[in-house]
């Protein structure tokens, strides 16, 4: 006996992938809509019409047709670390047929960002000479800088920056190595990124809001 030979028409015994998870439906797909929401329901989704893709969404249906708006928010939401599981056609018949193990997601949604290069893009800041753009700032200088840390966070307090070797809720900018920012401009990662990314992700903050300053970038500043 299959998986879905246990389902009966208004109730299901098995744990699937839906069960207690909330689903988005984008587009259409191969059965009729209204089929479809009922077979998510049997299998214990949670669904409600005109559901939007938001940080709640456990799962996105994508069929043809999907909003664009909606799917660029998919990658907004990303941007921030939130990513609900995206099913197409193929995922969804897969587990339609039974085929749960490799769609399964936990019932706690969880942050999980990955610190990119866009990041830095979106976020970048330039430091104009003349101009202390960063004084009374709250700065988390990473441990590879070439600087040693006792002279880098002096260079730093005469300019009245405060500067950590840790993240907080006080913690307004984030100085990484040169090195560290190569690596995200081609998607690699060190253990800078991976604190940075592990302090947010363990956070309550909904939106990455952090700027990036390249340790190369600051010292000339620092020197001009």
């Amino acid at each position: 006996m299959s998986q879905l030979d246990l389902f009966s028409d208004d109730s299901f015994t098995v744990d699937t992938p839906f069960t207690e998870r909330v689903v988005c439906v984008l587009g259409t797909f191969s059965m009729p809509q209204k089929q479809l929401i009922m077979r998510l329901r049997d299998m214990g989704a949670e669904y409600k019409p005109g559901i939007r893709v938001s940080r709640n969404v456990h799962y996105v249906l994508v069929g043809k047709g999907a909003p664009q708006d909606q799917l660029d928010y998919l990658q907004t939401l990303a941007f921030h670390g939130f990513v609900p599981r995206v099913l197409h056609q193929q995922e969804l018949d897969d587990i339609l047929q039974g085929h749960y193990a490799p769609y399964r997601v936990d019932k706690t949604i969880r942050k999980n960002l990955r610190l990119t290069y866009q990041h830095y893009l979106q976020f970048r800041m330039d430091l104009p000479s003349g101009e202390n753009l960063l004084y009374t700032r709250e700065l988390y200088v990473a441990p590879d800088t070439r600087i040693p840390m006792e002279e880098f966070y002096q260079q730093l307090g005469n300019r009245g920056i405060y500067a950590n070797p840790y993240i907080d809720d006080t913690t307004d900018y984030l100085v990484i190595s040169d090195a560290s920012l190569e690596r995200l401009k081609t998607g690699e990662s060190d253990d800078a990124i991976r604190y940075i990314e592990g302090k947010y992700n363990a956070s309550r903050s909904q939106y990455y809001r952090y700027t990036i300053i390249p340790e190369g970038q600051l010292v000339e500043w620092l020197n001009s």
